[in-house]
């Protein structure tokens, strides 16, 4: 999907250090990625990926991808994730 002023994955806007907590320099976009990175892993706590895949109805390797930067999370997923985990996901 095309992002206009926006190429590659939100990982690679990161200047130093290690994503997502690593120094951004980026789009307002990059911050969001890098909020809900930051929820997701503080909301699966420790659980399987694989398991909190299933029970939002995503593959684990898209939630994998999310978490590591590797992928924009849509909108669809963080409704699927904010649902089955029953946190908020979106940054305020």
């Amino acid at each position: 999907m095309a992002r206009r002023g926006i190429s590659g994955p939100p990982r690679s806007f990161i200047t130093s250090g290690e994503w997502p907590d690593g120094v951004v320099e980026g789009p307002a976009p990059v911050l969001y990625a890098v909020e809900v990175s930051r929820r997701l892993t503080a909301a699966i706590d420790g659980r399987s990926l694989r398991d909190v895949a299933a029970e939002a109805d995503l593959d684990h390797t898209t939630l994998w991808a999310v978490l590591r930067g590797e992928r924009w999370p849509d909108l669809v997923t963080i409704a699927k994730l904010e649902t089955s985990l029953g946190v908020r996901i979106w940054p305020d």
